[in-house]
């Protein structure tokens, strides 16, 4: 505190104090460089600015309305709104046409055509054709200034976007990341890893692996690749065995690490536990590529010391995260000060976040349901000689509907302004009226199922009613609730995607020896397969409609449905 005359203290508020620092500052901003003359380097500058300007209002008068003209932000994090530095890594997408919207509107009453078995089976190329791509960093030089790597950038990334749009017809070409900051953190994390894990939803592997990352990363960068397929727990282990063959057949240096960041244990929610068998066998992949150059004992030795301990979620939460994280250009040192360098590549909601506090046995990462929730990449050290680096998911160019986007995390169901359609889509591929018990509004009648009677059904059952109109159900909040069931993976509603042939050769993958190593990583006993999902079916985790036991319902409700409380979205969840 400063000392006014006679040695008596003085206030001096912190407004003042952010006012000195300020000025401070500047004077060392205006210190002059004795090199250089102060009139030169001004008349440098604008001769830089005038060249910047002039060409970019050429290639504006050139090129006319482009596909970043029309985008939508979605603010996905409360805290970041009220912090301006947070809000240049929010997602960006490019807006629905008005006819997009009419047309998706025509779901709500269509009739739902059932699709499953080999209907489900798919080719990787039917959501990814030949001549599809993503935006890598442009070429630079060492000498370039911060200014001039800028405007490289964001030209190069404008001119990707365009010639992207205007080679795929707009109905064709999925919603992706427009964000350039998020495709810099991602070029950085290319950079920097020895190792880069490509981290999918296992229920969607053909919708999650973009054939051309591989292809710039195994060929054009010749970096080592494993491909982690997360949440495996979710799915037959038999389809886990078919992704495998499908994927080796077709990418021969890709190796494959079926992982879940549970192993299939039902815990308290507030608890947390190392995926042991998931990661040890994420070790030999990565021992096997680094060979003898680095030792991975330690990490190794440290999953075996916590294999069946239990962290409580209090502990260390760090996000790392920093005001303008360095993402300029980086030259690759392999195995730089001997330290093996993971660098995570994903979708949103892929489970990235998870994956590393399974590894690490404590929680260090901060995780979210919510697309975007982790905005920088992030450096944390497993052990002293592995370092991991967690991107921000990235919705990479593809084919892949709207609605399918939805129901696997990359674009955000609270953003959503049609959810109706998107069950739509859902419920063509699980019989939803079926699982979850419900009971048709139009009573008595031979009226078949559509998505908005299902979503009316399900408010009903839920207690989601409107206050105005009557209290009628809500049907878009029933909607939505039954779109973050299906992303969660809960109550049964578990859709998935399969590789051509699946079912017509599935007894050769239930023969399999590699079947128990698959059912060890998932932690289910496959005699208890069968009665778990009798279980399920049988309503033990799905409410009954007793309206004497509804009190009870809604404690029960609460602890899992993710829409019980608005808030609730904002804490962390299991995936």
């Amino acid at each position: 505190m400063p000392q006014g005359g006679g040695g008596r203290s003085v206030a001096f508020s912190g407004k003042k104090k952010k006012e000195q620092l300020r000025a401070r500052k500047e004077r060392k901003i205006n210190i002059p460089n004795p090199k250089y003359n102060n009139s030169e380097v001004e008349e440098a500058e604008k001769a830089e600015n005038s060249y910047i300007s002039v060409v970019t209002d050429a290639l504006e008068a050139i090129r006319g309305p482009g596909h970043l003209d029309e985008v939508e932000e979605l603010n996905l994090q409360p805290r970041a709104q009220q912090n301006s530095s947070s809000k240049r890594y929010n997602l960006k997408f490019k807006k629905d046409k008005d006819e997009e919207k009419e047309r998706l509107k025509t779901f709500h009453y269509a009739k739902l055509d059932t699709i499953c078995g080999s209907d489900m089976e798919v080719e990787i190329n039917d959501f990814y054709p030949p001549g599809l791509n993503f935006p890598t960093r442009p070429a630079w030089r060492k000498n370039m200034s911060k200014k001039e790597l800028d405007h490289q950038e964001n030209r190069y990334f404008r001119l990707f976007c365009d010639k992207l749009d205007k080679d795929f017809a707009h109905q064709d070409l999925s919603l992706y990341e427009l964000n350039l900051e998020t495709w810099r953190q991602l070029w950085r994390v290319m950079e920097m890893a020895d190792i880069l894990l490509i981290i999918v939803d296992a229920r969607y592997v053909a919708c999650q692996f973009p054939p051309y990352l591989y292809e710039e990363l195994s060929e054009k960068r010749n970096k080592n690749i494993i491909l982690v397929m997360n949440k495996c727990d979710l799915i037959p282990p038999e389809l886990v065995l078919a992704w495998e063959k499908y994927l080796m057949c077709h990418f021969p240096s890709l190796l494959l690490v079926p992982f879940s960041s549970l192993e299939g244990v039902r815990k308290k929610r507030g608890l947390m536990r190392m995926a042991a068998e998931s990661s040890l066998r994420l070790v030999e992949a990565c021992q096997k590529l680094v060979g003898g150059k680095v030792n991975l004992d330690s990490w190794r030795n440290k999953i075996e010391e916590e294999r069946d301990i239990t962290f409580d979620e209090e502990c260390e939460v760090q996000e790392n995260i920093v005001e303008e994280p360095d993402t300029s250009p980086l030259e690759h040192q392999r195995f730089n000060d001997g330290i093996l360098t993971i660098g995570t590549i994903g979708h949103p909601n892929v489970g990235k976040s998870s994956l590393i506090n399974a590894l690490m046995g404590k929680k260090v990462v901060s995780v979210s349901r919510t697309p975007g929730h982790t905005k920088h990449f992030q450096t944390i050290f497993l052990t002293p000689k592995v370092k991991l680096c967690d991107c921000p998911g990235l919705v990479f160019p593809s084919k892949v509907s709207k609605p399918m986007q939805v129901l696997h995390g990359s674009y955000p169901i609270a953003q959503y302004r049609d959810p109706i359609s998107a069950v739509h889509y859902m419920a063509s591929r699980i019989n939803v009226p079926q699982i979850l018990k419900l009971q048709h509004p139009e009573k008595g009648t031979a009226i078949e199922w559509t998505p908005y009677f299902i979503s009316e059904a399900w408010a009903k059952k839920r207690g989601f009613f409107l206050k105005s109109k009557g209290g009628r159900p809500d049907t878009s909040r029933g909607a939505n609730e039954l779109l973050r069931l299906c992303l969660n993976g809960h109550r049964s509603l578990i859709m998935y995607i399969a590789p051509p042939g699946f079912h017509e050769n599935i007894h050769c993958f239930e023969n399999d020896e590699k079947l128990k190593d698959i059912i060890l990583i998932q932690g289910i006993k496959k005699d208890n397969a069968i009665e778990e999902l009798e279980e399920l079916q049988e309503g033990q985790l799905i409410l009954q409609d007793n309206s004497e036991e509804s009190d009870d319902e809604d404690q029960d409700m609460a602890s899992e449905a993710p829409c019980r409380n608005p808030f609730e979205l904002l804490m962390d969840d299991e995936y």
